[in-house]
């Protein structure tokens, strides 16, 4: 049972427990402000049930609360059968076979309570009782009882009447019931108003960059979000409450389709802006802007293939249902990645300042409620990120000692983990996942034989032949795509082995994707060269991702004379 709660504590990041045995617990003296025992007196005899209560109540500080039950309404021969079972194993065997259960499994009775010994123990102890409820199990009564030790509750601090303004800043928002309170409609219009009201968008569109304390971890989670996507160019990346677009800049200059959808007409305004004042370089996929309206993300099934929320799920009031869209508007294979706060987040003080400030949400990210929902929402997987954003500087010996897997280690293990309570980054994946090719790296591996060439002539084009095989794990995209299209490419090298030309020549493979061991004949046309002799090493291009030499597959080479004309 430990065990169980240790497990449900962990997945539910709940930090600030000690676990015991009860002879853990009898071996020390501590006292608590709060005593709890439900469920549990029923399981043990009344001698052995009273003792306990009086050994729990001399660990009592102030309150001490007990369940038990007190009464059985079952029959007569439906008592007699659970005294039969509880003293005999022929007859709790015999039962447990009716029951299909197997034989040796133990039979546990009921005790009930005779509530004047129960009230005994606690006039014997010194107690009080504050208050008495009693419910009805089936058959079974139980009471509860919450006592208290004489003169053991503190009096409350009186504090002089303070004004309306004060008293909001002293209340504590909770969040759950804000947004039962709150309509989606509501939220929407709150999130409008802020970005309506911004003045000065300089702090939103110079992100990441924005301030020295920001900016790491900023970067860092960044990082962490970009290398969980395994982003390809050319992919279509929704991004989640995108606000002011600094993000989905980032991912266009990326070479994705970036959609950014946000609930607040303002924000993507802003985010136009930042597109229009810090330029893209080079030829990249155009932004979409889509508004949403807190409900339905306006995109058919399937149509995107990654999604991106940094810091704006946690703002969503209906996080379910969100999932769910993600779910329908995300490919087979696809990946949402998310970085957010933890499970404790509507608890910080900054949190309960914007609450209260900017009537924004700041809702808790409990990952095993969340994993539950995402699989109804189509979601097959989740990957959850360890990192740690403050700093862990080391002396030298400290840092060899780390690398050893010593003490330091640990001390760096502890730090991480108490960084982690409260910080959610995490994948979640649709389906089997994406087969790799060649719009990335891994996997790409070719083999390449040189058959018939021309003999050069100075200045004059010649032909040659090859054959390329494809000998990797990943599928090979026609050379017609922009992003991953595989092209056999050659560098031009001269007597003295100086790279004269390294993108000499290129020429396309297959105009259908190549499978792992499929090959295709390549014949092409160099261009002349001045009489002399050269190596010309072919290789293969994944175009916008990577020679195949730089990831350790092998080249051909060809050692050429070129003739005079004369």
């Amino acid at each position: 049972m430990l065990a169980s709660a240790r497990k449900f504590a962990s997945e539910w990041g709940i930090a600030n427990i000690s676990f015991q045995t009860s002879d853990e617990f009898l071996a020390h003296e501590e006292t608590f402000n709060l005593v709890n025992c439900h469920l549990m007196l029923q399981r043990v005899s009344t001698t052995e049930g009273l003792n306990i209560i009086r050994a729990l109540l001399k660990r009592v500080g102030e309150i001490g609360v007990f369940q038990l039950p007190y009464r059985d309404r079952s029959s007569a021969a439906s008592r007699s059968s659970r005294w039969l079972r509880s003293h005999s194993r022929l007859a709790n065997g015999f039962a447990n076979a009716l029951l299909r259960r197997p034989l040796t499994t133990q039979f546990i009775p009921t005790t009930v309570y005779d509530l004047s010994d129960v009230l005994g123990v606690f006039a014997e102890e010194g107690y009080e009782t504050l208050h008495v409820t009693t419910a009805c199990h089936g058959e079974l009564d139980t009471a509860t009882f919450f006592v208290r030790r004489r003169g053991s509750l503190r009096t409350p601090t009186m504090r002089p009447p303070s004004t309306d303004s004060q008293r909001s800043i002293e209340s504590h928002i909770d969040v759950e019931q804000l947004m039962a309170q709150t309509s989606i409609e509501e939220w929407n219009r709150r999130a409008e108003e802020y970005f309506a009201g911004l003045t000065n968008w300089d702090h939103h569109l110079s992100k990441p960059f924005n301030t020295p304390d920001e900016t790491p971890a900023l970067l860092i989670n960044l990082a962490v979000l970009i290398q969980g996507l395994r982003l390809i160019p050319g992919q279509t990346v929704l991004e989640f409450g995108a606000g002011t677009g600094w993000l989905s800049r980032m991912l266009t200059q990326l070479g994705c389709r970036v959609i950014l959808l946000d609930v607040s007409e303002s924000a993507l305004r802003i985010a136009k802006a930042t597109y229009d004042r810090i330029a893209i370089i080079g030829d990249r996929p155009a932004p979409s802007f889509l508004l949403f309206d807190g409900r339905t993300i306006e995109l058919p099934d399937g149509s995107v293939d990654r999604i991106v929320s940094f810091d704006a799920f946690h703002h969503a009031p209906n996080p379910a249902d969100v999932l769910s869209e993600f779910g329908r508007v995300l490919a087979p294979g696809g990946v949402a990645g998310f970085v957010e706060p933890g499970p404790n987040h509507s608890q910080t003080a900054q949190s309960q300042f914007e609450m209260r400030t900017y009537g924004v949400l700041e809702n808790n990210i409990h990952l095993p409620a969340l994993w539950r929902a995402a699989q109804y929402a189509g979601f097959t997987d989740v990957k959850v990120a360890a990192l740690n954003i403050p700093p862990f500087h080391l002396s030298l010996s400290e840092y060899d000692d780390f690398l050893q897997g010593g003490a330091t280690s640990a001390r760096w293990a502890d730090r991480t983990r108490e960084f982690l309570r409260d910080v959610r980054n995490f994948f979640l994946i649709k389906g089997s996942g994406e087969a790799p090719d060649s719009r990335r790296a891994a996997g790409l591996r070719a083999n390449i034989t040189i058959g018939k060439f021309e003999q050069p002539v100075a200045h004059q084009p010649f032909r040659f032949h090859a054959e390329v095989t494809n000998i990797g794990t990943a599928t090979w995209l026609p050379s017609t795509e922009a992003a991953g299209g595989v092209w056999l490419g050659c560098h031009l090298y001269d007597a003295n082995g100086t790279l004269r030309d390294l993108e000499y020549g290129q020429f396309p493979i297959s105009p259908t994707s190549l499978g792992p061991d499929q090959s295709s004949e390549v014949t092409g046309e160099l261009r002349g060269l001045p009489a002399g002799e050269y190596r010309i090493e072919f290789d293969c291009v994944a175009a916008h991702v990577t020679w195949l030499a730089q990831v350790g597959s092998r080249t051909a080479n060809l050692t050429i004379v070129v003739e005079s004309l004369s």
